[in-house]
């Protein structure tokens, strides 16, 4: 297969062209100098949509290939000059358009121009922006659909954007944040039809936009820019389906936007495992009960080495989620704005669980056998607001605050049992856990900039307090046994009650001095202090009474106090700008096991270094270089010296002595795309050396009893490169992109007191092909493969690899104007070494949509997910200590038949309304 794709790719790549008529001219200004890379569109004359476009060489000369027969529009754009209009007749002839000479715009505009025609593209010093009207989009589409007809945006199949080259981390609406910096919402709720141009920037921080001194930190950002029509009236979509095995899906958005304000709702209620909301209080829930759970049983990984999830959707159970969040954004005057959003997520999960594992010894092997179920549920709430105020020309203050709280409950039941190579028992445990819980935090941020009178001296000053507070109280209930000469028996009765308190405080203050032309001088200074308080208390359940067990039950205080002061010199020029610089950071770490009257104190010192550089050598094409290093404290729960039981036959404890991580990063990258070819390299490399790596310390008794402790390790380091090319095949009418990557890593473990070095190699290709137009037929294919490869130190001979490839086809198709099928279907391979199984999982899904009244609001939905019905939840997680492979109950195939209705409702507005072609 990949001797096939890379043949494939070599024939696409080399495709000679084919010769065809053209049209073709030269660029210059008054003087008869070429003009190089001024911007020739070729629209359709009917409703000025985008057919092609190139840029003029350095001779000013360019060349229209494969021109499609009929009226069209060629129009010229170059900064600083008219724009350039002309309507023609291809009837297959090349047509020679001669030497055009550009007009120097020297009138500003002070009034609005309407011009018949719409320009698809307007290159800016810093911002691509992109006329919406110029690109054909379906009655129903949302912004995602629109991003991936625009040259340069690349829309995943994860739902994430890439522009030019670069994930895009920001999307914004009319220059404001929406529903803070989750993606996904506005690409996937905001109806396409409601925008009219999109740009593409990268958004500096707050404090680069303000002091004007470059630090390496801009954002990829696009801005949607609403309709005028579209700010004084509501607009959204509502959807209902309901289908086989009780599945159901709604959704629901409504946005109600006017001059000064915004405010918008989203809403979803499915059980199909559907996710469209952050789930971060949910997962940070669920990892302290993971930790209180480690090792076997109904162990909740997430860290790495996380295992390999088997089908194309979350397998993690069986989901049900009722979501909703409100977004507000309001401008009270020129000077001040205000934004904020709340979400409120109902998230349950039934989980089966069964696992194979393969456990090593550094002369033996056993078996293990894990059945497990649980079910859970998270109510949660969450929100954030920031503020803006612009009090002078010279001072700006901006505050922002994000909170939520939560109630949380999971319920599990546990079965496992350890053999031998020749089937003997080892020691089995059967558990009941229950736990519930709840939760707040609250997190208020504060920053404050000032400007001098001498042009680019100014002072940023931040304070920031984050609170947090956690409630749990658990019951156990355990019985295992051991098998030797004979059996021995014990039981768990328990009641398990514990509260986190944290808080904490950070002031920042930065003092940039201008130092020459664009150059700048920063010194800056901080401290930040936190502050836990963990109680655990644990009572043996005796005769239905609780019995205070001291053994178990810990109170524990930490406090760490980080003191830092750095100086940084920054230099901005036409082509390129750098940063370098460096802080010191001193660190205390004391600890307090209050019931032991025992004391931790530790004391840390570091000198950090940083560099950042980055070359322009024109529009699209950059190099970066960035390096720089940390240092990273020990979490709580490493920390916290509190043996955990939730498993008997796995026990965990933290380690209090602890040291800090000292991380060097570096990253380089290297770009170049054209926009108007459609083509595009990218080159990327990333460097990883940390020092005093935190990794687990395992000791396994004659019980074959497992307790797990965190130690600093020997040093670890990584490595990976990434290449990517892209480049459309005109001839047939096809996009290519072949991705290469590969990646190295060397790390330590301690398994019964011996030192094991892992090195670990992994490399990957994707290929993919679609077509480029798009008006009826849109399919996407490729392959994606990834093989990794592990080798150890001690016992060498549990080397051991995994291969896993992902055959994957997508495609619309438009029957006339009212009636779209939507499919996806995606093959995924699995093999590993140490098993002779070759896992295949074939996930087909389909959709159609009609619409039935001539506005286009209101459709008909019928979907089909996994039409061949072979959906598996398997994931194989492998490392030094053991090898398993873990079976979940997923989602088989259902039906769903729904309505969906698309909302407007706008007010007339009292200047002109301005159409292009047939759309508002």
């Amino acid at each position: 297969m990949l001797r096939f794709v890379l043949l494939l790719s070599f024939v696409f790549f080399t495709t000679i062209s084919v010769f065809s008529q053209k049209i073709q001219g030269k660029v210059v200004d008054k003087n008869q100098n070429p003009l190089e890379m001024a911007s020739v569109m070729l629209l359709d004359a009917k409703d000025s949509s985008l057919v092609s476009f190139v840029s003029t060489t350095s001779s000013g000369v360019f060349e229209i290939k494969e021109v499609t027969k009929g009226d069209l529009l060629v129009q010229i754009t170059y900064l600083g000059y008219e724009n350039f209009w002309k309507k023609l007749t291809f009837e297959g002839n090349t047509i020679e358009l001669g030497t055009i000479v550009l007009k120097e715009n020297t009138k500003e505009l002070q009034s609005l121009v309407v011009s018949d025609y719409g320009s698809p593209m307007e290159f800016g010093k810093d911002t691509v922006t992109y006329n919406a009207a110029a690109f054909k989009i379906k009655a129903g589409d949302v912004v995602e659909d629109l991003l991936k007809k625009l040259p340069g945006v690349e829309v995943e199949r994860d739902g994430s954007v890439k522009a030019f080259g670069e994930n895009v981390q920001n999307v914004l609406v009319d220059g404001k944040e929406f529903f803070g910096k989750d993606t996904k919402i506005a690409t996937k709720n905001l109806d396409a039809d409601a925008i009219e141009k999109v740009q593409v920037f990268d958004k500096k921080s707050d404090m680069a936009e303000f002091t004007g001194m470059e630090d390496g930190q801009d954002e990829r950002t696009i801005n949607l820019k609403l309709k005028p029509g579209k700010k004084a009236g509501y607009f959204g979509t509502a959807e209902l389906a309901g289908g086989t095995s009780e599945r159901f899906k709604g959704r629901a958005s409504i946005n109600r936007f006017s001059p000064k304000s915004r405010i918008s709702f989203i809403g979803l209620a499915n059980n199909i495992n559907e996710q469209n909301f952050s789930m971060e209080d949910y997962i940070s829930f669920m990892g302290g009960i993971g930790s209180m759970m480690s090792g076997r049983g109904m162990n909740i990984n997430l860290g790495e080495n996380g295992g390999l999830p088997m089908g194309l959707i979350n397998n993690q159970g069986v989901q049900k989620s009722f979501a909703g969040g409100l977004n507000y954004a309001k401008d009270f005057n020129k000077k001040t704005s205000f934004v904020s959003s709340i979400f409120i997520n109902d998230f349950f999960n039934d989980l089966n669980k069964n696992v194979s594992r393969e456990n090593f010894l550094k002369d033996a092997s056993y078996w293990s056998q894990i059945l497990g179920s649980q079910n859970s549920n998270n109510l949660s709430t969450s929100f954030n607001l920031k503020l803006t105020s612009k009090i002078s020309a010279f001072q700006n203050v901006i505050f922002r605050m994000d909170g939520g709280l939560g109630s949380n409950r999971l319920n599990s039941v546990s079965s496992d049992i350890s053999l031998r190579t020749d089937n003997s028992k080892i020691n089995e445990n059967d558990a009941i856990y229950n736990i519930s819980g709840k939760n707040y935090r609250l997190n208020p941020d504060l920053t404050y900039q000032q400007k001098f009178s001498k042009l680019g001296r100014s002072m940023v000053l931040k304070a920031k307090t984050k609170v947090n507070h956690t409630d749990n109280n658990a019951d156990l209930d355990a019985k295992y046994a051991f098998y030797s000469d004979q059996i021995t028996t014990r039981k768990i009765l328990q009641n398990q009650q514990s509260a986190n308190e944290g808080v904490s405080y950070e002031l920042n203050a930065a003092f940039i001095e201008p130092f020459g032309k664009k150059r700048y001088l920063e010194f800056s200074a901080g401290m930040d202090d936190q502050n836990n308080k963990l109680n655990t208390d644990f009572f043996d359940v005796i005769n239905e009474a609780l019995i205070y067990n001291l053994n178990l039950s810990t109170w524990y205080n930490r406090d760490y106090i980080n003191r830092k002061t750095g100086l940084k010199y920054s230099s901005t020029q036409t082509k390129y700008n750098w940063a370098a610089g460096f802080r010191y950071e001193n660190s205390f770490l004391k600890g307090r096991i209050n019931n032991e009257n025992t004391n931790i104190t530790n004391t840390f010192n570091a000198i950090l270094p940083e560099l950042y550089y980055n070359y322009e050598f024109g529009n699209g094409h950059n190099f970066n270089l960035d390096y720089n290093t940390d240092m990273v404290e020990p979490s709580l729960i490493q920390l916290q010296p509190i043996v955990n039981n939730a498993d008997p036959l796995n026990i965990y404890k933290g380690n209090p002595s602890l040291s800090n991580e000292y991380k060097h990063n570096l990253s380089m990258r290297y770009m170049k795309y054209n926009a108007f070819e459609f083509r595009m390299f990218y080159a990327s490399f990333r460097a990883g050396f940390t020092q005093n790596k935190i990794n687990n310390s395992i000791n396994i008794d004659e019980f074959f009893v497992r307790t797990v402790s965190p130690i600093n390790s020997k040093n670890e380091q990584s490595g990976s490169g990434r290449i990517e090319y892209s480049t459309p095949i005109k001839p047939l009418k096809l996009k290519t992109k072949i991705t290469l990557r590969s990646n190295v890593s060397n790390g330590f473990s301690l398994i019964n007191d011996v030192w094991n070095q892992t090195t670990i190699f992994g490399k990957g290709l994707n290929f993919s092909i679609e077509n480029r137009k798009k008006d009826k037929v849109d399919v996407l294919a490729g392959i994606r493969y990834y093989r990794s490869d592990s080798r150890y130190s001690e016992n060498t001979n549990l080397g051991q690899f995994y291969t896993e490839t992902t055959l994957f086809v997508e495609g619309s198709l438009n029957f006339g104007e009212n009636v779209i099928l939507k499919t996806n279907f995606d093959n995924v391979s699995y093999q590993q070494s140490f098993s002779k199984d070759h896992v295949n999982v074939p996930l087909w899904k389909t959709s159609i949509i009609a619409f039935v009244d001539k506005s286009k609001k209101l459709r008909l939905t019928a979907e089909v997910f996994d039409i061949l019905n072979q959906n598996k939840g398997i994931s194989r997680n492998s490392n030094l200590s053991y090898n398993e492979i873990s079976r979940t109950n997923v989602l088989g195939r259902y039906f769903l038949f729904g309505l969906s209705y698309n909302i407007k409702g706008f007010k007339k507005s009292n200047g002109i309304e301005i159409k292009m072609g047939d759309r508002d």
